[in-house]
């Protein structure tokens, strides 16, 4: 295995068990619920406090992940999560439940930008496809997570055990990621992250992208108006990726039948929610492979949500099996926003700030996005959760256009007449 292959796959397995430690809310949140006796919008509001940490985190994690390197910061972030998943899983009260859970919140943020930047940077070739592979082991994590959490809850009659199981399975996978090498990316060691030791920086920036010729020479700070766009898109659709994944399994469990009347209905609607989350592995890898073949990835996501907003639309007024179906045809268009996404930040930013553009990216996707939790809860205990389903497919309609706006805007650029730029060691 080359080190392209190797960082890939080390990356996308990262993303695969982030997803997972962020989506076991959802599909436990009726049995928590229940268990603590509280209203969705209760636990809404700590889901949201969560998941905004989540994207919140991921400024400094950017910024962290370009100066210390993409690896150390990535395996500091893996051990946080398995940490924060066992103390969610022993927490003894829904205080402490919340102060874990936003600690668990904290270090998932990490990925995104560590992980991304970790491609965006190492991968030559064939970029678009490794963000693909990276996207689908994502969506393996949010499809396989309800399961899993519907079976632990259903053989240790628990939902404390998934979220101990998670976290086990996160320490060994931390161990591996802090053993294993690859090329150009230094490793995780606490000596060189506390030493202000001018050796080792230097050593340091050898290893990383060099932008000390840019800072030396005075420029103009210009961010494209397409990457503005984006970043719009990121809240549009952070709020959809959020809203929808949150409750998926409260819809079901509400709006279908059979799973209502159900002995088990939290293991058949995690079941379900499974099967038409898996309908994104489809879309996450062609979301990456179509990008090294079309000549313009700005028109992809904006075809994405001309499908999706219907799709919403019809989840929030069918039910039993067209329900299903609604769901499925959203799951198959929408989780391929997001490779295409992330290749169009890395195409819009500089190798050298890949992590901070990236690290931006997320911070609205997931921590802006994170209210739709907490409107989520409160529209579904005054109106219905049908409801909410419809006011996402006016997002979606919403994100159309930013989609629009990033293929028009292409060739401007705001330009700013003073630099950002940062004082060098030993100046005063």
């Amino acid at each position: 295995m080359d080190n392209e292959q190797k960082l890939t796959y080390l990356a996308s397995f990262s993303h695969f068990i982030t997803h997972g430690y962020m989506t076991l809310l959802p599909a436990v949140l009726v049995v928590i619920a229940a268990d603590h006796a509280m209203s969705f919008m209760d636990i809404g509001i700590i889901a949201n406090i969560g998941y905004f940490l989540y994207g919140l985190g991921a400024f400094p994690a950017g910024h962290l992940a370009d100066k210390y390197g993409s690896k150390r910061v990535l395996t500091i972030g893996v051990f946080g999560m398995a940490i924060g998943s066992l103390l969610v899983g022993f927490s003894p009260t829904i205080i402490t439940f919340g102060i874990a859970y936003s600690i668990l919140g904290c270090f998932a943020s990490i990925h995104h930008p560590a992980g991304l930047s970790l491609i965006a940077r190492r991968i030559k070739s064939k970029k678009g496809k490794a963000l693909g592979l990276h996207g689908v082991l994502g969506n393996v994590g949010l499809f396989l997570t309800p399961l899993i959490a519907a079976g632990c809850t259903l053989l240790f009659n628990s939902w404390r055990a998934a979220y101990i199981i998670f976290g086990v399975i996160g320490i060994i996978f931390a161990i591996m990621l802090y053993f294993i090498r690859i090329d150009s990316e230094p490793d995780l060691a606490i000596f060189d992250l506390i030493s202000r030791n001018r050796k080792k920086d230097k050593e340091i920036a050898q290893q990383l992208p060099n932008t000390t010729e840019e800072k030396q020479q005075p420029q103009k700070y210009i961010i494209p108006a397409s990457l503005l766009m984006l970043y719009v898109g990121s809240i549009l659709s952070g709020f959809i990726f959020r809203g929808s994944l949150t409750f998926f399994p409260t819809l079901f469990q509400r709006e279908i039948h059979f799973i209502t009347n159900h002995d088990q209905p939290v293991v058949i609607a995690g079941f379900f929610t499974t099967a038409v989350l898996s309908l994104g592995l489809i879309s996450s890898w062609f979301g990456g492979y179509i990008n090294d073949k079309i000549k313009r990835p700005e028109l992809f996501p904006m075809i994405l949500f001309v499908a999706v907003a219907p799709a919403l639309y019809l989840a929030s007024r069918f039910t039993d099996n067209a329900l299903l179906f609604a769901a499925a045809l959203f799951s198959l268009f929408f989780y391929a926003w997001q490779p295409a996404q992330n290749y169009l930040i890395a195409k819009y930013t500089r190798k050298a700030s890949h992590g901070k553009g990236f690290g931006i990216n997320f911070f609205l996707i997931f921590g802006v996005g994170s209210i739709a939790t907490a409107s989520g809860g409160y529209v579904a205990d005054n109106y219905g959760i049908d409801r909410f389903y419809w006011f996402m497919s006016l997002v979606a309609l919403v994100a159309i256009g930013a989609a629009w706006a990033v293929y028009l805007l292409q060739r401007y650029q705001f330009r700013f007449s003073w630099q950002l730029a940062r004082e060098e060691e030993g100046t005063t």
